[in-house]
C-alpha cells in the first residue's frame, strides 16, 4: 500500500476516545432538537404513544416508499402479528416521465389496497417514508419529495387526507387512518416483539439512507404541546441523517460539496449505503488508487466484495467506520433516552448485508454505554406492516 493510501485509511480508522465524543455530541443534538424548533437533530414528534403489550384487532397497511408501494392486511391477536392478506405490490408512477397528478397518484395506491377486500371501517396504517411534517391528528403534510419522485401538487398537502378521499372513491371506508414513516414503524414493530424483556425501544434505519426514532418521555420534550398532546410517551423521529459527526475527512468534505445538498445530511453521507461507495470512488481516486470499473451506482454489495474478498483496504476501512458511527449514535441516543434495557430493531442492507457490521456494533455499543445496561439489535420481520399495525390499532 502506497503512503498516500496508508494515511487515507487511517483518516477513517476512528479511535474509542473519538467515538465517546461522537456519541456525546448526538446526546447534545437531540437535547436541542427536542427543546426548539430547526434544531440540526429536528426531533420531530410523531404524536403515537406506546402501544398496549397484547394489541387485537386487524389493520390494512400501505408502505410507500422510493418507487414502490406494497399493502396487506395484517392482524393482532394478544399482539402477536400475521399477515392476513397480501402482501401485494406495486409501482410508484414517479412523475419523472409524464406528468402525474395528485388524485392519480392517491388513486393508484387504493386501487392497489382494493385489491385486498378490505372490510368497511377498517384502521388504516400509511407508512409514508418522504419527508413529511406529522402533525398532532397524525397526519403528515409533504415538505419536499426525494427517491426520484416528482408529483408537485402533492407537496404541502395532507397526505392522509388525500389516502382518505382515494380510498372512498374505490369504494373502501376506512376507519381511523394515521401516517407515520419506515423507521417510526420499524420502532413500533420492536414494540411488540421485545416487550417484557426491554423497556425501552428504538427503531434503526441502516440501507441507502440512515435514520432513528424511539419513544421518550413527553415531559422531555420542551417543543411539545402538552395541551395538544397528554400521553405519558411519544414516538420521536430524529431524522439523524443530519447529523454532522465530529472527525470528518477532507474526502467527507469533497462529497458534501459534490452533492445536490451541500451541508445537510453528513451523517448519512459518512455511512450510508446510498454514499460509502461514492465516498470510496471520491478518496481513491483522489489519492491515485485504481479502482477499474467500480461503479458507486451498484451499491454497497460490490464495496463489500472488495472489502472481504479483494482485501481492498480503503474499502474495508469506509464500511468498518460506518459500523463504528452507527455504534456510536446508537450510544448516543441511549444516553439522551435515559437508563434502562434496550431493544434496537435494525432493518436495512447497510446493517444486514455486510457480514461485518452486525458484530461490530454490537461490540462496540457494548463498551459505549453503562456496563449494566442490557440490549439487543434485532430484525423484525415485515417491520415495516407490523408497526403500522400496531400505531393505528393502538390508538383505537
Amino acid at each position: 500500500m502506497s503512503l498516500d493510501a496508508a494515511a487515507c485509511c487511517s483518516a477513517f480508522n476512528l479511535t474509542f476516545p473519538q467515538l465517546c465524543e461522537v456519541r456525546d455530541a448526538l446526546c447534545e443534538r437531540i437535547q436541542e432538537g427536542l427543546s426548539c424548533e430547526g434544531a440540526e437533530i429536528q426531533a420531530l414528534p410523531a404524536y403515537l404513544p406506546l402501544p398496549q403489550k397484547k394489541l387485537n384487532g386487524t389493520a390494512l397497511v400501505i408502505d410507500i416508499g422510493g418507487t414502490n408501494m406494497r399493502a396487506a392486511l395484517v392482524e393482532l391477536r394478544d399482539g402477536t402479528p400475521r399477515i392476513k392478506t397480501g402482501p401485494v405490490q406495486g409501482q410508484v408512477a414517479t412523475g419523472r416521465d409524464f406528468p402525474v397528478s395528485a388524485q392519480e397518484f392517491f388513486r393508484s395506491q387504493a386501487e392497489l389496497a382494493a385489491q385486498l377486500s378490505p372490510p368497511a371501517g377498517i384502521p388504516v396504517g400509511y407508512c409514508f417514508s418522504y419527508p413529511a411534517h406529522i402533525t398532532p391528528d397524525v397526519d403528515a403534510k409533504l415538505l419536499a419529495w426525494t427517491k426520484g419522485i416528482n408529483i408537485p401538487d402533492v407537496v404541502g398537502t395532507s397526505v392522509g387526507a388525500g389516502l382518505r378521499r382515494a380510498l372512498k372513491e374505490q369504494g373502501i371506508q376506512p376507519g381511523r387512518l394515521i401516517v407515520l414513516n419506515d423507521t417510526v414503524a420499524t420502532l413500533l414493530a420492536g414494540t411488540g416483539a421485545f416487550a417484557g424483556d426491554y423497556d425501552r425501544f428504538i427503531g434503526l434505519i441502516a440501507g441507502t439512507g440512515i435514520n432513528m426514532a424511539g419513544f421518550l418521555p413527553s415531559a422531555l420534550i420542551g417543543k411539545l404541546n402538552k395541551q395538544v398532546y397528554q400521553a405519558p410517551e411519544i414516538a420521536i423521529n430524529l431524522e439523524s441523517g443530519n447529523f454532522k459527526p465530529p472527525f470528518a475527512t477532507k474526502w467527507d468534505d469533497m462529497l458534501d460539496q459534490a452533492s445536490d445538498n451541500p451541508g445537510r445530511q453528513r451523517f448519512e453521507k459518512a455511512c450510508s449505503g446510498y454514499y460509502v461507495p461514492f465516498l470510496y470512488q471520491t478518496a481513491a481516486r483522489d489519492i491515485g488508487l485504481d479502482i477499474g470499473n467500480f461503479n458507486p451506482i451498484q451499491g454497497t454489495g460490490p464495496l463489500v466484495t472488495l472489502a472481504l474478498e479483494d482485501h481492498d483496504e480503503l474499502a474495508l476501512a469506509l464500511l468498518k467506520r460506518s459500523g463504528r458511527l452507527i455504534a456510536a449514535t446508537i450510544a448516543g441516543f441511549m444516553k439522551a433516552m435515559g437508563a434502562g434495557n434496550f431493544a434496537v430493531v435494525a432493518e436495512g442492507s447497510r446493517y444486514w448485508k455486510d457480514p461485518t457490521q452486525a458484530p461490530l456494533v454490537h461490540e462496540l455499543l457494548s463498551q459505549l454505554i453503562q456496563p449494566d445496561q442490557k440490549f439487543t439489535i434485532s430484525a423484525v420481520e415485515n417491520a415495516n406492516f407490523i408497526g403500522s399495525a400496531c400505531a393505528v390499532l393502538g390508538l383505537e
